[in-house]
């Protein structure tokens, strides 16, 4: 099978929506982050990878992706997508694969682009996926093969069908594309999705249905979802058996992966599939399921730690942390838990941006930013985020989200 000539990866962005967390592509899942995972899987379908960048993260993505692509940094002059592509002008020519960096699907729907593509009477070559509820993003009309237009981000009563465009966008002359760009500029944030549409009026472009696992990141309670799909990627068990001490009272079922130097504490039970990091422990009656958790964490006695991503460093003394994630260096004090559940049991809402958004699960606990401090006895509503380096006193009942570096006592958050 032939190879695509350029694959683009647009890592550009700013993330706001993912607030408090800033470094979804940095994200570790089963010891490797999303961006390598990203660029692996490309590489296989693609000659040359352009990784479109920002000052900010330019320089940790060549380190992690070992500086074996060609990093182009985002023109401060253009944002958004659009952006990110003009950015690239000048830098490639030829066909190219544009795709976001914060979607994960099948990458073998690529090899089906690249049958398609042989058709050189096509000129872009979309993938679209069948939804049941509404997804904020670009709805496909369609005749037959053939794209109409794209409606981008419609009321959920107005959207035009139930395909959903993937950025897994296939164009088979990138300076073609640009041209159209470079037409329909504007400061609007659909200004990627303008030039495609008035391309869709001159050429010939054709689309082709997906239906296997898709992974968006928009959100921060995403991660826990991408983290579930990974988990079960475990086929079996793995430790390192010169380094690992289980307590023979412990539990440890299949699909658990364990990393060096881990310790696992009296009558503790870890139920996979789970992931513990390098130098963590897992401390005296504790229960870890369906979780990851990162390096060099402690997970004091008697914690529970159910469906949820904890990072690197992160301290917890006798604490319910479920279907939350923690960033790095988090502590909660003794007895602080997240809730997780409504007594209605309707879905949890979060605000993202001033909006309550819903996040279409049941069980969602809390998004707790880096270096931040809980209380002991804290109780941390469901759908609740915090922000970096926060403080939460002890007592707390926590029913609004908290900014970063914020201070949280007696009930109000305090000026800092």
């Amino acid at each position: 099978m032939r190879k695509i000539k350029n694959g683009i990866i647009l890592a550009g962005g700013n993330s706001d929506r993912l607030w408090p967390l800033k470094d979804k592509i940095f994200t570790m899942y089963l010891g490797k982050s999303f961006i390598s995972y990203l660029t692996e899987q490309l590489s296989q379908y693609c000659e040359r990878i352009f990784i479109v960048v920002n000052d900010l993260n330019k320089t940790q993505i060549q380190d992690v992706t070992k500086n074996l692509h060609t990093y182009i940094v985002q023109n401060k002059q253009y944002s958004g997508m659009a952006g990110a592509v003009m950015s690239c002008s000048g830098k490639l020519e030829g066909e190219a694969l544009i795709l976001n960096a914060s979607d994960y699907f099948n990458f073998e729907i690529i090899s089906k682009i690249i049958e398609k593509s042989q058709d050189r009477s096509i000129d872009v070559i979309l993938i679209a996926k069948k939804v049941n509820s509404y997804f904020p993003g670009g709805y496909l009309t369609i005749d037959g093969n053939t794209v109409i237009s794209i409606v981008e981000k419609p009321l959920p009563q107005e959207t035009p069908s139930d395909l959903v465009n993937l950025v897994i966008d296939y164009y088979k002359d990138f300076d073609q594309f640009l041209s159209y760009i470079i037409k329909t500029e504007t400061h609007r944030d659909d200004w990627f999705e303008n030039g495609l549409n008035l391309m869709l009026t001159k050429r010939r472009v054709e689309w082709i249905q997906y239906s296997d696992y898709w992974y968006a990141l928009k959100y921060p309670w995403n991660i826990l979802q991408l983290m579930k799909f990974f988990l079960f990627q475990i086929k079996e068990s793995a430790n390192d058996l010169t380094s690992v001490t289980i307590d023979p009272s412990a539990t440890v079922s299949s699909k658990v992966v364990l990393g060096k130097n881990v310790k696992i504490g009296h009558y503790s039970k870890i139920s996979g599939p789970c992931y513990i990091g390098d130098n963590t422990v897992i401390g005296d009656y504790s229960l870890i399921r369906e979780s990851h958790i990162g390096s060099n964490c402690l997970i004091g006695s008697s914690s529970e730690v159910a469906r949820s991503y904890i990072g690197n460093k992160v301290s917890l003394h006798r604490n319910y942390i479920g279907d939350s994630v923690l960033s790095d260096n988090v502590l909660m004090g003794a007895g602080a838990v997240t809730a997780n559940f409504r007594f209605d049991e309707k879905d949890i809402f979060s605000s993202v941006s001033g909006k309550k958004v819903n996040s279409t699960m049941r069980k969602f606990g809390s998004i707790i930013g880096k270096r931040t401090k809980i209380g002991v006895n804290s109780v941390i509503f469901p759908g609740i985020k915090i922000g970096t380096n926060s403080l939460i006193g002890p007592g707390e009942k926590v029913t609004s989200d908290i900014p970063d570096n914020g201070l949280f006592f007696e009930g109000s958050l305090k000026k800092v």
